[in-house]
């Protein structure tokens, strides 16, 4: 699989040449994962599947405009916008590529998912913003190749709000590391949060020294990676 990261910036006032736009995922130039940007749609994809939408994963949801192109569209709940989504309930396809969705807790009033994508015996696993995955969720996965996350907070814990016995918000990047790296070795961060804009090339460089025995990625702006 080849993959492009199209955005790297979350949901936050600064931004920087290569790191300006908001998040998308593109697959083999074919399905995108979250469309950010509007500008996203020139790269025709085939589908697009969104792990929720929050407007910086969606961008219509800005200026509250239907989306309505005519392709398929995947989501993890209904949305007023997009008349034509279909609503995942387990695992699909699109095309030649097996899509498992995997609930994911990020905000108290919309749904989120994270999806292992496989085709051809390559597994990449996309988990868009995270509070929390509960572990079981995705325990009995085989080995993913690669696994693309989100970099809100560097400092461990994020900000997890809560509400009553819910929680809410952006986990840090030690305790991304720490649950994912039982089924990885090679881990992806984008979605950057505002520490990230104050000193990018030290930001890289506090996200490297976090990497023990797995290789941590920075990406960028327009990054390709190949599995």
């Amino acid at each position: 699989m080849k993959l492009k990261i199209l955005g790297t910036r979350g949901k936050v006032e600064p931004s920087a040449p290569h790191h300006k736009n908001y998040s998308g995922i593109l697959i083999d130039d074919k399905i995108l994962v979250d469309i950010g940007e509007k500008q996203y749609l020139e790269n025709n994809p085939k589908a697009i599947v969104f792990t929720h939408f929050h407007p910086d994963h969606a961008f219509f949801v800005f200026d509250n405009e239907k989306f309505t192109p005519e392709i398929p569209l995947f989501g993890p709940e209904k949305n007023e916008l997009i008349p034509d989504l279909k609503v995942i309930s387990g695992k699909f396809e699109v095309g030649t590529y097996s899509f498992t969705p995997v609930p994911v807790i990020h905000a108290l009033s919309l749904k989120s998912c994270g999806y292992l994508i496989e085709k051809n015996g390559k597994k990449i696993f996309i988990t868009g913003d995270v509070a929390w995955i509960e572990k079981a969720n995705f325990s009995d996965f085989p080995k993913i190749d690669l696994v693309i996350t989100e970099a809100s907070f560097v400092e461990k814990g994020g900000r997890i709000n809560r509400k009553g016995n819910r929680i809410f918000g952006h986990t840090g990047i030690p305790n991304l590391i720490n649950l994912l790296k039982p089924v990885t070795d090679k881990i992806v961060f984008t979605h950057y949060g505002n520490w990230f804009f104050e000193d990018i090339s030290e930001a890289k460089k506090k996200i490297k020294a976090l990497s023990g025995e797995i290789e941590l990625i920075c990406a960028h702006d327009g990054m390709e990676l190949e599995i």
